[in-house]
């Protein structure tokens, strides 16, 4: 039954399921994105317009930042129905939920109208919204694993469920850059009303998915975990954490490259229009980055790659934000299109690749969207309000601030990499093989045959664990 199902995933498949996955997550996350730029332009006159310009913008990156412990809630959810009752299922209810909130904020009156209650049903509307992109990441990245697990190219496909991220961010950007003269005016509400304009082609896409081989598999079998979303804790919080505070370090540099630098420029006398059409610019080497991750991830292995692309991004902020307060436009525009491709896109790609070969089938959307959506609380949450404090309109004098956090996220990040075992030769399918917790000993050493040869597999028989060789 397991080579009958898998025989047909061709690469015809495989492509159409990218397609699908793609075009959901590129809506959901260029949502998300056109509320940052929004916050950073537009929302401290329209929802904090008694606050100060500092605590205005201060209380704006506050509402922004809500969206993320409600992606965490969300992953939650959509995590327990995608192990549940199937990923596509909840792939299908997360983007209608991130549409229909977008477009409520895009028709949102402003404090002069509403008093308090603006305010208030924005961050609401932005917790909606946070909830349905935390499903997102789960289903997509599970998805292309399971239908992608006997690929050659595993790492190639895997790493596209970020894609449609990266495309995402794009597309918010060529919005933000076409409505720059009026986006923090009325700009910002036609951005968030054209995200319905995508969402039903992305819906009728994923209704045409099916579940992975894996996931069948697994439920004819009754293996399903009762509460995935609670028990992935029990065996994998580790796992969970580790993954978090790496992927943190990305979902920062996006938080700071995409919203944060929008006020920072601002601020350091950047027009408006120029600091658009940088981002825009930048978000080519998301896609580049993404593109690369899965086949360098392969050639080079999963952690030397994400060492080399923390590592560089974090030596590159500090001329980086010493370009912006000199104004020296050229040299912003390509060191913010390196940090991007680096810190954004090669991670972005390789996200994925880690969470998805960590967890077995019954907790994989769940354990991915939980892990990737704690990365949100721990780096994008915290990174834009903090610097928004730290630094407020002084740009000239504070600027250092921007390159300490960079400095401070990429040495967690590199620390939990050391404590993440290299997956590129291990097999999915071996990852829902039975091994027994308290078993440590023997499986250090099955994990290190693992990794040592590509033609190992786990055999576990009750208790007891051995390593054969193929």
């Amino acid at each position: 039954m397991a080579e009958l199902s898998f025989r047909n995933v061709d690469t015809r498949t495989m492509v159409l399921l990218a397609c699908s996955a793609t075009a959901g997550v590129l809506v959901e996350f260029y949502d998300f994105t056109i509320f940052g730029f929004a916050v950073a332009s537009a929302f401290p006159k329209i929802f904090f317009p008694n606050l100060s310009p500092t605590h205005a913008l201060v209380f704006s990156y506050l509402a922004y930042a809500a969206g993320h412990p409600a992606r965490l809630l969300g992953a939650f959810v959509f995590g327990h129905f995608g192990d549940r009752a199937g990923r596509k299922f909840a792939f299908l209810i997360n983007i209608v939920v991130v549409g229909v909130s977008t477009c409520l904020t895009g028709l949102l009156p402003g404090y002069g109208t509403l008093g308090v209650a603006a305010p208030t049903t924005l961050v609401l509307l932005r917790i909606v919204q946070g909830m349905g992109v935390g499903g997102e990441f789960g289903g997509a990245t599970s998805l292309l694993a399971e239908f992608g697990a006997q690929r050659r190219c595993r790492a190639f496909w895997i790493s596209l469920a970020n894609l449609g991220l990266a495309l995402g961010l794009m597309a918010a950007s060529v919005v933000f850059l076409l409505l720059r003269k009026s986006f923090d005016t009325t700009g910002w509400r036609i951005a968030m009303l054209l995200s319905a304009v995508i969402v039903i082609p992305a819906l009728v896409a994923r209704y045409k998915l099916a579940d992975s081989p894996l996931f069948e598999q697994l439920k004819q079998r009754e293996k399903l975990a009762r509460l995935p979303s609670l028990d992935v804790f029990k065996t994998h919080a580790l796992p969970i954490i580790l993954l978090a505070s790496v992927s943190a370090f990305q979902i920062m540099d996006t938080a700071v490259t995409g919203t944060y630098i929008v006020s920072f420029m601002r601020f350091a006398g950047v027009p408006l229009a120029t600091t658009a059409t940088i981002i825009f610019l930048s978000r080519f080497g998301d896609v580049l980055g993404v593109l690369l991750s899965g086949p360098l991830a392969d050639l080079c292995k999963r952690r030397i790659l994400a060492y080399f692309a923390i590592g560089s991004t974090v030596l590159l902020s500090y001329p980086f934000v010493a370009a912006i307060i000199g104004k020296r436009i050229v040299m912003v525009t390509l060191l913010q299109f390196l940090i991007v491709l680096l810190g954004m896109g090669l991670l972005h790609g390789l996200a994925p690749i880690l969470t998805s070969e960590s967890f077995p089938t019954k907790f994989r959307y769940s354990g991915t969207g939980i892990s990737f959506s704690l990365s949100g609380i721990l780096g994008g949450m915290i990174t834009p309000p903090l610097l928004a404090r730290l630094i407020g309109e002084d740009v000239i004098h504070k600027w250092h601030y921007l390159p300490a956090v960079y400095l401070v996220y990429g040495a967690a990040a590199m620390v939990a990499l050391l404590f993440i075992r290299e997956t590129r030769d291990l097999r999915l399918e071996d990852l829902d093989l039975p091994i027994q917790q308290n078993d440590s000993a023997t499986i250090g050493v099955v994990l290190n045959a693992a990794e040592a040869n590509p033609h190992t597999q786990v055999v576990a028989a009750g208790r007891r664990h051995q390593v054969t060789r193929i």
